[in-house]
This record gives structure tokens, C-alpha cells and sequence, in this order.
């Protein structure tokens, strides 16, 4: 019994020795090109309606839908170091159509249910570092769409702790230009819009 013992340990030293060897030997820096690692493409449909419109007296349509579509594609490469750098793309666009945006202004809009697209696109970039457990980021955004823009910026820095959990500080920062279109009844007297919806 004690000499099957002694033979079984003396194989296993003599594997994890073999084992030792071999990934010690290749210790110099291998290149890895920027790869590709998920993509999704994530869409939705929302519609609603209804006989109580506050934009028209309290009677007509409340009808609302959207449609909105979000391609988010991911790449990622390793440095000299064994950082992992994270790039991320998303670009989403949405259409739909709001009573409530509607007859504000008879000019220009004179169909039942308002309709318009927003599109907003986004690029991030974070670099980890597995080993130590720590990581940052940053990245930009847009938005836009008829009366409405905005140019979004975030920075980040996480660290994750001994017991499994994980410290995390982010900031955001929006600048954002609206265009307000108010009902004829809030414009100020004498003003453009409120004359030319007088006269028609």
C-alpha cells in the first residue's frame, strides 16, 4: 500500500513539474488586434389610445406608438500590460407618433396624431485591469430630434474589493438645447405665430 502511495505521488510531482515547465517557458508578449465580441439588436413596439385628449378640450384622440431599434456592437483588445480595453457602439432610432405634441401649432401640424424620430448614438470606451481589480472609463453621446438636442459626456472609475463586491464612482454631464413650441392661447400678444393663426 505505501509503495502505490509514493508511486502515485512521484507521477503527480513529476506532471505538475512537466506542467510547470511548459507554461513558464513562453513568457514573451503576443499582439492582439482589436476583435469583435457580441452584438445585439434589441427592438420594441408601444402603442395606446384613447377618447380623452387634453391638447384638443378634452375630446379626441389620445392615440400614441413607438417604435424603437438599438444596435449595440462590442470590441475589445488586450495590451502590453493584460488590460483589457472595452469598446462599445450603440446607435438606436425611434419613431412615434404623440397626440400630446399635436395641434399645438394648426400650421404645422395638422394631422391627428404628431409624429417624429429621434436618433442617438453612443461610443464608450473602459480599460480593466484584471489583475489588480480595477477599471475606468469614459465615453460620449447624442440625441436629437425635432425641437430637442443633447450632447451627453460620462467618466467612471470602479475597483472591486477582496470580498466579491465592487466600488464604483460616475460622472455625467448633458447639455441640452430645447426648442418650445407654446399653444396659441400661451404665446405672448402680438406675436408672429399668434397673428398668422388669427388671420387663417
Amino acid at each position: 500500500m505505501k509503495k502505490i502511495c509514493l508511486t502515485v505521488v512521484g507521477l503527480y510531482i513529476s506532471m505538475f513539474a512537466g506542467f510547470g515547465q511548459k507554461t513558464s517557458v513562453d513568457t514573451t508578449y503576443k499582439s492582439r488586434r482589436l476583435s469583435f465580441e457580441e452584438a445585439n439588436l434589441v427592438s420594441s413596439y408601444y402603442k395606446q389610445d384613447g377618447n380623452n385628449s387634453a391638447v384638443t378640450g378634452g375630446i379626441g384622440t389620445e392615440k400614441l406608438t413607438d417604435f424603437a431599434n438599438i444596435i449595440d456592437v462590442k470590441l475589445i483588445k488586450w495590451d502590453r500590460r493584460n488590460r483589457k480595453h472595452s469598446f462599445d457602439m450603440e446607435v438606436g432610432f425611434d419613431h412615434y407618433s404623440s397626440a400630446s405634441s399635436d395641434m399645438v401649432d394648426l400650421k404645422n401640424n395638422s394631422s391627428a396624431s404628431s409624429a417624429d424620430t429621434r436618433i442617438y448614438p453612443s461610443v464608450n470606451w473602459s480599460i480593466e485591469n484584471e489583475k489588480k481589480g480595477t477599471a475606468i472609463g469614459a465615453g460620449v453621446s447624442f440625441s436629437t430630434e425635432f425641437d430637442y438636442q443633447s450632447i451627453g459626456f460620462n467618466a467612471g472609475v470602479s475597483k472591486k474589493t477582496n470580498h466579491g463586491g465592487e466600488l464604483a464612482v460616475k460622472m455625467q454631464a448633458y447639455l441640452d438645447k430645447v426648442s418650445l413650441i407654446l399653444p396659441i392661447e400661451l404665446r405672448p400678444p402680438g406675436s408672429v405665430s399668434e397673428d398668422d393663426d388669427e388671420n387663417t
